[in-house]
């Protein structure tokens, strides 16, 4: 008769429980991990010895736990959760770069507004801005997993866009207050490079995220 016996691994960073079925007479013992079953080889089969469960560590392996033994510890270490902690890094820089970026944009838009209806215009805002647009939200290297080819560097185009936006600025501020074209013209070549450069760091983004969205939850 068969008798059920469940097994709870608890891992550094991720619990897992992997219910199985065996009985007396040798047969092969299915592993589910989070529902999903977990491909063993051969030679790797879960053996009962004295009413516990071993699992060879190379099925882990194979299942994206790192294994490590070193100094008398097993090390395991679920690399779903890097990938997991990837989206978070993302999202929270993602935030704080776009919020300054939408900011300046917007009251640009507002100043540029007002130069053209010939009204007075206030930079007061626009300057505060550029002094709080130094991005700070750098994705570090030690808190990201490279995700196929593409590492916590890929994002720096998210800086050289709040950079251009503020050499942008400075132009324009300088166009207001002493009327000279020719740093108008400057203001649109820069704000056109940073605007180049917002779209060079959406869509490494969206590839980034989408692939490490993909890798934390296959």
């Amino acid at each position: 008769m068969k008798k059920m016996i469940i097994v709870t691994l608890a891992l550094s960073l991720v619990s897992a429980s992997l219910a199985f079925a065996a009985t007396s007479a040798p047969q092969k013992i299915s592993i589910f991990l989070n529902g999903k079953e977990l491909k063993t080889r051969a030679g790797t089969e879960v053996k009962i010895i004295d009413n516990h469960a071993y699992i060879p560590a190379s099925v882990l392996r194979d299942a994206r736990f790192a294994v490590e033994y070193k100094n008398s510890k097993l090390n395991l270490v679920n690399s779903y959760s890097h990938y997991t902690k990837n989206l978070i890094e993302m999202h929270l820089s993602n935030h704080e770069f776009t919020s300054k970026f939408n900011k300046i944009e917007q009251e640009v838009v507002d100043v540029l507004s007002k130069v053209i209806l010939e009204e007075q215009v206030d930079i007061s805002r626009l300057q505060q801005l550029i002094k709080e647009a130094e991005f700070k939200g750098w994705i570090r290297p030690e808190v990201f997993t490279p995700v196929q080819d593409y590492n916590s560097f890929d994002f720096s185009d998210a800086g050289y866009s709040v950079e251009s936006y503020k050499k942008a600025s400075t132009e324009l501020i300088a166009y207001v207050n002493t009327g000279d074209k020719e740093r108008l013209k400057s203001f649109h070549e820069e704000r056109k490079k940073a605007l180049e450069y917002y779209d060079s760091y959406t869509y490494m983004y969206d590839r980034i995220f989408k692939l490490s969205y993909i890798s934390a939850t296959k």
